[in-house]
């Protein structure tokens, strides 16, 4: 398996607190990764690998899963809103 939907569009692009958008998987992993100060936490870790499940099968159902979890944890951390 490669990881050749990073550059999927989500569902819907998410909003930053700062009044960014992320559009992509990528811009999602990205953001998560650099923003979370524990990115051992248990849902950290468990966004990005939805994330990058997602970039590997390109499924509909995974990108739902990632999408659902980034907002989540968006919500949860006042990093945005979905």
């Amino acid at each position: 398996m490669s990881d050749c939907y990073w550059d999927a569009d989500l569902e819907r692009p998410l909003r930053t607190r700062e009044g960014g958008r992320l559009r992509t998987l990528r811009d999602a992993y990205e953001f998560v990764g650099t923003r979370s100060a524990c990115p051992g936490h248990p849902l950290v870790k468990t966004t990005l690998g939805a994330l990058a499940t997602a970039a590997r099968s390109g499924a509909p159902l995974d990108l739902r899963r990632a999408l659902e979890r980034t907002v989540r944890l968006m919500r949860a951390n006042h990093w945005g809103w979905g």
